[in-house]
């Protein structure tokens, strides 16, 4: 089975998806430090098409904006 790797600016309200890659921008290791590492599981809660992307980590919700949503790489989590 083939998932298709995405942008996290892409995904749905609602979905889960798990990170594959965050790329080594100057802003990656703050990305790190809030827990969105590669391999890590996320759940999209606000992302409206503008503005910034919200997602659940944890029990903690993060703001990220829609540009550095663009350059992270996620695939839909199907379990």
């Amino acid at each position: 089975m083939c998932m298709e790797i995405i942008s996290l600016d892409m995904v749905r309200e609602g979905s889960r998806v798990i990170v594959v890659e965050v790329g080594s921008y100057g802003w990656s290791r703050r990305l790190y430090q809030m827990g969105i590492v590669p391999g890590s599981k996320l759940e999209v809660v606000f992302n409206k098409g503008v503005g910034p992307v919200v997602v659940r980590v944890g029990d903690t919700e993060v703001s990220i904006g829609r540009g550095i949503a663009k350059k992270i790489l996620v695939k839909v989590d199907s379990s």
